[in-house]
Formats: C-alpha cells, structure tokens, sequence
C-alpha cells in the first residue's frame, strides 16, 4: 500500500471521556489517504485503551503511541516521528474539524506548489455554542515579522504543513519556559522556509472552558514574553534601534493586555491584574484598546472583583 498524504498528529493527555468526539471528526473526513497518530502523553487514565478499540471499530488506519509524560511539543514531536505523510495536520485532543477539512488544505498545496502551511478560521465553543469565530491569517510576504510583531496567526487544530519543512527547523522546541507557547514558535520558525497561505473559512472548533486561574494567566503570559523576547533578539540584533524598540513595545503591550482581560474574571488576582495593567500602559500609553483596558481593570478595582 501507498503511504498517506496527510498524517493527523494528535497529542493526548487524559483525554479518554472526551476524545472519540475528536477522532469521529477525522474518520468523517471526505479526504481520504490520511493515516490517523495519536501521541498518549502518560496519561493517568485509559486513554490509550480507549483510541486502541476506536481504530479496531472503525478501521481507521492509525496508531496510538503511549510515552512518559513530557509535555505537548514532546508529543508533537514524536508524532511527526511516526508520521509517514507527505503533509502534518495536528490536532488537540479535544478539538473538532468540520469533514471537507482536510480536501480543502489538501486543495490548497496542490493549486499552490512551494506553500509550507495552510491555515483557516476556526469556531470557539463554549458550553455547546459558538460563541465566535477566531479568524486566523491573513497571509503577507512577511509572514514571520507578521507574526512576530503583529500576532499569533494560526491555530495548532486549524493548520496542515509540509513534514519535511517541519523536521528541517527541528520539529517543536522542548524548552520548558516555551509550554503553551510551543505551538507559535513554531510558526515562527516555519515561516523562513517558505509561503503560508490560508483558507477564509471555518474548518475547526475548539472547546473553550470558563474561568482561567490567575496562576495559569502569568505562566503562560510569562512564557509568551520569554518567547518574543527570545525572537526579538534573534530577528533585531543586541542594540535594536529606536524604530525597533519601539515595534517591540508595542508588541509586548498586546500580551500584557491580553493578560488583563484573562484576569477580569471575578475571582482573579487584583494586584496580579494591577501589575500587568501598570506594564501595558508603560509600554504603549496612546493605544485606544491599551486605554480602554485599562479601564475595565479600574472598574474590576472599584467593583471589589
């Protein structure tokens, strides 16, 4: 038999209520050569047991990988060492895709030689209803200064790219201070190889839960600063000029931003929400959004949230 196109990469971790949801969602692809690899993170309860009798049922070509606890990117990266296909398309645990999906990126490398990643938009639900669409790309010349600079422009479930691309940068990096953030270096990365291009249209949903612990808020928002951080470096040099500086303020003032709103949920940590509130206006004053956050944080204050 012919290897696959596609190989779908899916990281796994106490997974086993939830994730024959997600697979019935690849099985129900119209596309077809597609070989399905689930990567069990040391899960604590059967998921393995659970992905081993769903691809007997079904007959999906596939495997499920069982290694020591290491995190998502080390998952990741052993799936993109399993994988026999020509094209990655990764998939979180929980995640849905609608069924033309994968015929509609595949369409995309074909009428587009040389694309490195196709993306889309994707739906967010929470307690069984979209609540809205997380619109993804566009794409530009630039796509890595794009990214860097502007925002995170793909999503993990809403991305398929080309596996060769991707052991050539190395895969996922490993690194611990990069956990949650793994996924947009990686794009980073990716776009020096080569062109993205993305779909205009809704072919994912992913599951949002209520209620984001403060602790959680700074770890990943902290791992987001070291990334950038770590970027900036790398793309304006040790002494970036005034112009830069200022490209690097303003893009650091998105993310403590970002840190506000997930911290004006009643419960959160007050002088936490307080801290990054200080930091995003001493980083770009004049932004209207920047302003207007800031006053949802002074309201949060007064109200006793």
């Amino acid at each position: 038999m012919s290897a696959p196109r596609v190989s779908v990469v899916i990281p796994a971790y106490a997974a086993a209520a939830f994730i024959e949801r997600t697979l019935d969602s690849v099985a129900a692809q119209t596309y077809r050569s597609f070989e399905l690899i689930v990567v069990d993170d040391g899960s604590p309860d059967d998921t393995k047991s659970v992905v081993d009798r769903w691809l007997a049922r079904t007959g999906t070509p596939g495997a499920c990988v069982r290694r020591p606890n290491g995190r998502i990117a080390a998952a990741r990266n052993t799936g993109l060492k399993e994988a026999k296909g020509e094209l990655i398309a990764t998939l979180d645990h929980d995640d849905l895709w609608t069924p033309d999906k994968l015929a509609r990126c595949v369409a995309e490398f074909d009428a587009h030689p040389g694309t490195v990643l196709v993306g889309h938009h994707t739906d967010v639900v929470q307690d069984g209803v979209v609540r809205g669409i997380e619109r993804k790309g566009p794409a530009v010349p630039g796509m890595y200064d794009r990214l860097l600079f502007e925002a995170n422009a793909v999503a993990p479930s809403g991305a398929v790219f080309r596996r060769d691309k991707a052991l050539e940068i190395g895969g996922f990096r490993e690194r611990p201070e990069y956990n949650t953030v793994e996924d947009y270096d990686f794009w980073m990365r990716l776009a020096k190889t080569g062109p993205f291009r993305f779909i205009d249209a809704v072919l994912s949903s992913y599951t949002v839960i209520p209620g984001s612990a403060s602790r959680r808020v700074e770890y990943h928002h902290s791992n987001l600063e070291t990334l950038l951080r770590d970027h900036f470096a790398e793309r304006l040099g040790p002494e970036p000029g005034p112009l830069a500086r200022l490209r690097m303020r303003r893009r650091l003032s998105f993310v403590y931003r970002a840190a506000v709103a997930a911290l004006l949920e009643p419960g959160s940590d007050a002088p936490l929400r307080r801290s990054y509130a200080r930091r995003m206006l001493a980083a770009w004053p004049l932004s209207a959004k920047n302003l207007g956050r800031a006053a949802q944080a002074l309201l949060a204050e007064l109200s006793g949230r």
